[in-house]
């Protein structure tokens, strides 16, 4: 096996554990999600009666936000392994003159001063591919869709829900003491 064989070994093995992560990430999103909107439907189904039924909610609303700021701790670290990985990825496509994710970080850093050195290198190693790409990144790069990145969304999810279970324990405390201050129950 030559050495150009072994780097493109290690870079597609490189590739398989960035899209597991990818994977994962989503996976628990998607769960947290479903069992934060699940938990907020079925607990909020029946209002507070007794002090062991609001005990129970404020518990589970405090365990499901404690939960979340785990997964934002978790999340953060898995997608610090994919910029490693990234970046050994970029290594690799350096030597073996491929491009899949330096276009993705060239198209993401167009205009960043550390890019400089490569962007002169691909327009000196491959001109037509260097200014149909700067072509294309005109055209895209104005889309603020395409600058939300998986760190930033799942940042976004997670704080949405956390804000949503507090949201949802304070209501549920303000349903409950609210009888209770007015000498109701």
């Amino acid at each position: 096996m030559t050495l150009d064989e072994k780097w493109l070994h290690e870079w597609e093995a490189i590739m398989k554990r960035i899209e597991s992560i990818d994977a994962r990430l989503w996976q628990g999103a998607g769960i947290l999600l479903v069992l934060s909107m699940g938990g907020i439907s079925l607990l909020g189904w029946n209002p507070p009666i007794s002090k062991p039924d609001f005990i129970f909610v404020v518990i589970s609303g405090v365990f499901s936000i404690a939960v979340l700021v785990v997964w934002w701790f978790i999340f953060h670290r898995w997608i610090h392994f994919q910029r490693i990985f990234n970046h050994r990825a970029r290594e690799i496509e350096t030597k073996l003159k491929l491009r899949m994710n330096r276009y993705s970080r060239l198209f993401e850093y167009w205009k960043d001063k550390k890019e400089a050195s490569y962007k002169k290198e691909f327009r000196k190693d491959n001109p037509d591919a260097y200014y149909g790409f700067e072509k294309f990144w005109e055209s895209e790069h104005k889309r603020w869709p395409i600058h939300l990145s998986i760190e930033r969304s799942l940042e976004l999810l997670t704080i949405l829900l956390i804000v949503a279970w507090g949201a949802f324990v304070f209501v549920y405390l303000a349903g409950f003491l609210r009888p209770t201050l007015l000498g109701l129950q």
